[in-house]
């Protein structure tokens, strides 16, 4: 019987669906996915079997490149986290911002000045539904 180190990452196969399943979602194409992380195309479709391991250096850049965290693609999404069907809007907003690059924050940044002003006006019109 082989010894396995119990601190030793061994879930490579899910750890791959989950990297596939993310990159699908956002509908990264594998070619542009693997130019982002600096591997071939053939790394990416052996780590999306399972095949493959991976780096912490390389972990570092799926998860730039898929917006998710180590933990979401190591572990996938705890049960409850699953549970809680309905956020808050600034759960939503840090959410969203989480995600984003600085080219992304610095465009929602100009939206949110624009339409700061007229914050007071679209908070009134919600009420009154």
């Amino acid at each position: 019987m082989e010894k396995v180190d119990r601190y030793e990452y061994t879930d490579w196969r899910s750890f791959g669906e989950r990297v596939k399943n993310n990159r699908e979602k956002i509908g990264l194409p594998k070619e542009k996915f693997s130019e982002m992380i600096n591997r071939s195309e053939s790394y990416v479709n052996e780590l999306e079997k399972g095949n493959k391991s991976c780096s912490v250096h390389t972990l570092h850049q799926v998860c730039q490149a898929l917006r998710v965290s180590p933990n979401e693609l190591l572990y996938g999404k705890h049960e409850e986290m699953d549970v809680k069907q309905e956020y808050s809007d600034k759960e939503i907003i840090e959410n969203i911002i989480a995600r984003c690059n600085e080219c992304e924050l610095e465009t929602i940044k100009d939206v949110i000045i624009a339409i700061y002003p007229k914050f007071k006006k679209i908070t009134e019109d919600k009420t009154k539904l």
